[in-house]
């Protein structure tokens, strides 16, 4: 099975050239539950979140991850939009953000609101894609064994 991966992530880079990460990948679920205001009779936000990858040809990416969570009439939403330089080695990913602004707002607590430029923090992660679904997905494995799930989209 991990030749038939390994077979598999060399070919999806030979098409796409010795850089098999070029294009936008994404994850995320919103939940299908909506509330609605007895009063008012207004929806309510939903909870879920979205984080993506757009890696580009030249070797630079952007990730947007938004996460929102709705309890009662209380909203609170966390959005980050961190920028920089990524290489590939093989198997390995290497990311250098430049920027990383963050957002979070709390519709019952506007005081604690706060935006601020972000730490710039390295991150190396072992890759692999597979096509076992019906789009190519991208896994993340960090140094400390977590790992993430990415779709291609196109």
């Amino acid at each position: 099975m991990l030749k038939i991966l390994a077979l598999t992530t060399a070919l999806f880079a030979a098409e796409q050239g010795s850089n098999p990460l070029p294009g936008r990948w994404t994850n995320g679920y919103i939940y299908s539950t909506q509330y609605r205001n007895s009063v008012t009779g207004l929806a309510a936000p939903t909870n879920g979140n979205s984080f993506a990858y757009d890696f580009k040809p030249d070797g630079t990416y952007p990730f947007t991850g938004l996460m929102q969570s709705v309890m009662y009439n209380c909203t609170t939403t966390l959005f980050s939009n961190e920028s920089g330089q990524y290489t590939v080695e093989g198997d390995r990913l290497s990311l250098r953000p430049e920027k990383n602004p963050y957002k979070m707002t709390n519709s019952c607590a506007p005081s604690s609101n706060r935006e601020a430029p972000g730490k710039l923090i390295n991150k190396t992660y072992r890759f692999r894609i597979s096509n076992d679904t019906a789009r190519p997905e991208l896994e993340l494995k960090s140094e400390d064994g977590a790992t993430q799930k990415f779709s291609l989209n196109k």
